[in-house]
């Protein structure tokens, strides 16, 4: 069997990285992908007879707030095996080289938003990533049409972030810089969506190919999130979303009061002195993945 070797690629292996990506991922955003936050110092292969085989990359995400402190942090992402490759243990190489990668370059913190909830046990038995982020998720498959909706402002990147700080304050979080919250912009303008204000509310739209939106986030005053445990005040919040995006479901993101919630990111630390995040009665809050 040979030798698994996780390394960072040469700048002649970029071409078989993309085809790794269209054979997990699709087509759908390996060009913005590739044109917005590829650098080969910033990602990991495995390779199988001298060939790329498993791949992934840190993004470097912005910093985790928390009480009054900053801890920058990077995001783990894409970690993709090609089929007949798998079961080997090449992806948990890379999110291991990942990680020290990320403490190497000066992220203190590095997180991963597992693509299958049974990841989390796996990379928990297997890596120092542990469950952390928590997020409340509701489908609906149909949603009443308000008769006065609140304006939906279509919001730049720098606009959105702004407000997003202001209705997270006091709310552990990742902080998204400028560069992967207008990553996220890209991805909306390609496939339907956008950042948007909602009166004093904020939310990132996107619609998938499914025919599904996804409200990725959605974001109100801490006074408000606690009215949003029923459907009614959730659909009346999204009415000008359902308005302008016609679709079969909605899956809404929001934050989740401590022990609600489904566990959505994992965290790895390089030392173990961060231990109490849970501020404002709220669990850690992940933000948009590029799910």
């Amino acid at each position: 069997m040979s030798e698994i070797i996780t390394r960072k690629p040469r700048v002649e292996e970029i071409p078989a990285l993309r085809d790794i990506w269209r054979a997990v991922f699709g087509d759908i955003d390996v060009g913005l992908f590739f044109q917005h936050f590829f650098d080969t110092e910033f990602c990991v292969i495995t390779e199988f007879d001298n060939v790329p085989v498993a791949m992934g990359y840190l993004i470097p995400a912005g910093d985790i707030v928390y009480r009054e402190k900053t801890l920058r942090c990077a995001t783990i992402y894409s970690v993709a095996t090609l089929p007949d490759h798998r079961g080997r243990g090449l992806g948990t190489a890379v999110v291991r080289k990942l990680i020290d990668l990320a403490r190497e370059s000066g992220y203190p913190a590095v997180v991963l938003c597992p693509s299958d909830d049974d990841l989390f046990g796996y990379y928990s038995a297997n890596t120092e990533l542990r469950e952390w982020f928590n997020v409340s998720e509701q489908i609906f498959s149909s949603v009443p049409v308000s008769v006065c909706p609140a304006p939906l402002e279509n919001t730049p990147a720098i606009e959105y972030r702004k407000m997003r700080e202001g209705l997270l304050e006091g709310i552990v979080h990742i902080k998204q810089s400028i560069h992967t919250l207008e990553y996220q912009v890209m991805l909306c303008d390609k496939l339907g969506g956008g950042l948007f204000r909602i009166g004093d509310s904020c939310a990132v739209v996107e619609c998938q190919t499914d025919g599904a939106v996804w409200i990725k986030e959605l974001l109100t005053p801490h006074g408000r999130n606690a009215d949003l445990t029923s459907d009614l005040n959730v659909t009346d919040l999204i009415a000008p979303i359902v308005q302008k995006f016609p679709a079969r479901e909605y899956v809404v993101r929001r934050p989740a009061p401590i022990g609600q919630g489904r566990r959505f990111g994992m965290l790895a630390f390089s030392d173990d002195s961060h231990d109490d995040f849970y501020v404002n009665g709220f669990a850690p809050w992940y933000g948009m993945a590029f799910d």
